[in-house]
Order: C-alpha cells, then structure tokens, then sequence
C-alpha cells in the first residue's frame, strides 16, 4: 500500500502490460481512488494473468523544493506467473493431456453416416442382478470400489441428437462401458471397453475414439441396485463410482455390434424422464447435455 503522502503527490499513473494499456493513463490530480482502483482492475483481469510481468509505474510530478525531481518518486513490479490456464485450455481443445477433448459445441452427425456391422457375440457374466450384486460384493471384497465408466455416444436423426445405447434382451438397455481395471486411466479404460463392445476385430476398421467431458457421477452405496449423482454423507465407503463421458464420433465409422445385443438410436425426448423405461442413470442424459450446443451437421 503506498504511504498518504506519496497517494496525496499522485498525478500520473501508468502500467505497462505487454497484452493491454502500453499507453500511460493519466488522472486527474489528487484522484488516487480512480488510480488504485484501475490498479486493482487490471491486475486481476484475465488477460493481464497471461502476461509473464506487468510493470506499474506511480510518478509524482510535484517538484521537490530541496532535490531535483527524480522520474520515479515511487514504483512497484508486480510479477504473474507464465500463461498455464491459456495453454492448459488449448491443449485440452486440442485432445492433449490423457487424450480428452473438451468443448462446448458437439457435432452430430447422420444415423445414415455410419456403417454398422455384427461380431462374435458379447456373453454376459451374469444370468441375473442379484448374481451381478454377489460378484460385484465378491470383488468389492478383493479389490475395493467399483470403477466403472461409461460412454454417450451422440448422433442425429430429424435434426434431433439420439443416443446409442445397447440391448439386451428385450427391455434392459445400457451406455457401452463397462468396469475399469485396478489403477486404469478412465480414458484409456473407455476407449477399451468401447472397443470390446462396438470396435470390429481389423485393426484397420477400429474408431477413432474421440473421449470428451465427464458429464455425470453416479454413487452406489450399498450392493443393491439403487445409485445417486452424490455420495451421501453418511455412506464412507461406496461400492461403486460411475462416470458418464460424452464421445465425440468423427463423421463416418464402422461400428461392429456382437450378435447378441441391439444398438438403438434413442432420441433425447424419449430418454427425458422416463425412468420406468430407462432408468434413473440414462433418462437424466437429456439434462446433462443442456449445457452443450449441438452442431447438426448433414451430409
């Protein structure tokens, strides 16, 4: 804080910053309020944080009776540190740390885009869910809480996004995923599952998957089949934890389904609210993907 005195002999004020102002901004005699508060002003601005310094300036053009006036009565370097959340966000839009993309606007494309083909068939582990929730007590009791994670796979059909879930069965349908390995990278652990259950055995025909935010964690408590979008707080350790991820498709893919499951296109109106059909888990998709802008493209 500059002492009374020195505020009282302020009459010009300068910063330089090598983003923004490289020109004095002069005020008005005895103004020291204006000054500070554009001082504090620019300093907390967003694009004064990019700079690597920025230089404030305090002159004071009253003479001094007994020495000859020195350009700088009193000045200050205030120091900020490199542009990490500028490159952090670009790489993150680039698809950098961990291979996750990250943005705003998601492009749909057409149902008609991709091509869609069969494999061998995917059997499940469990005959039912109360054989699901032993094994899944049974790991519980060997390697701890559940991992898993689970991808939203965007198309459009009548200029309106649909997802991609599989059936099985005829009634029980599921996002493609599946449960992480112990000490697995969700992205790499994704991208893995959602090569095991749509990927084609080529190499030469495998997507290109694109993982985006994490639009959802769902908590399960105990080993029953109720979850929640929190831990509540009485629960210290959950059984499962289970994050939604939005993928990004690229315009044309080959998608292999195994034999024994359905890939259906389901539209946001029809997953809004109805948990009968769906469950809690998808029917809540269409409000965590309020936030984000689609980009119907068309063929």
């Amino acid at each position: 804080m500059i002492p009374t005195t020195e505020a009282r002999d302020l009459l010009s004020f300068r910063c330089c910053c090598s983003v923004r102002n490289p020109e004095p901004v002069v005020f008005p005699d005895s103004d020291a309020t204006a000054a500070f508060s554009f001082l504090r002003l620019t300093t907390y601005s967003s694009e004064m944080y990019t700079s690597m310094a920025s230089v404030v300036e305090i002159r004071s053009l009253r003479p001094n009776p007994v020495t000859k006036p020195e350009p700088s009565q009193f000045g200050f370097l205030c120091f900020f540190p490199p542009p990490v959340k500028r490159r952090a966000r670009e790489r993150r839009r680039r698809g950098g740390r961990g291979g996750m993309v990250t943005s705003s606007v998601v492009n749909t494309y057409p149902l008609s885009n991709y091509t869609f083909g069969t494999k061998e068939p995917k059997m499940e582990k469990d005959t039912s869910v109360a054989d699901r929730l032993a094994r899944m007590k049974v790991n519980y009791m060997k390697e701890g809480m559940r991992t898993s994670v689970e991808g939203i796979l965007l198309v459009q059909e009548h200029n309106h996004p649909h997802i991609l879930l599989l059936q099985i069965g005829n009634t029980f349908c599921k996002l493609p995923g599946g449960r992480l390995k112990p000490g697995e990278n969700e992205i790499e652990g994704l991208k893995r599952k959602l090569c095991s259950k749509l990927a084609a055995n080529s190499p030469s025909f495998q997507p290109n998957w694109q993982i985006g935010e994490c639009v959802a964690t769902w908590w399960r408590p105990n080993f029953e089949t109720v979850m929640y979008p929190y831990c509540p707080p009485h629960i210290t350790k959950p059984k499962e934890c289970k994050k939604l991820f939005l993928v990004h498709l690229s315009e044309r893919e080959y998608f292999a389904v195994p034999k024994n499951l359905k890939l259906l296109a389901v539209p946001l109106f029809e997953l809004y609210d109805n948990v009968q059909r769906y469950g809690p888990v998808i029917s809540t998709i269409p409000q965590q993907l309020s936030r984000f802008q689609f980009n119907m493209v068309t063929s």
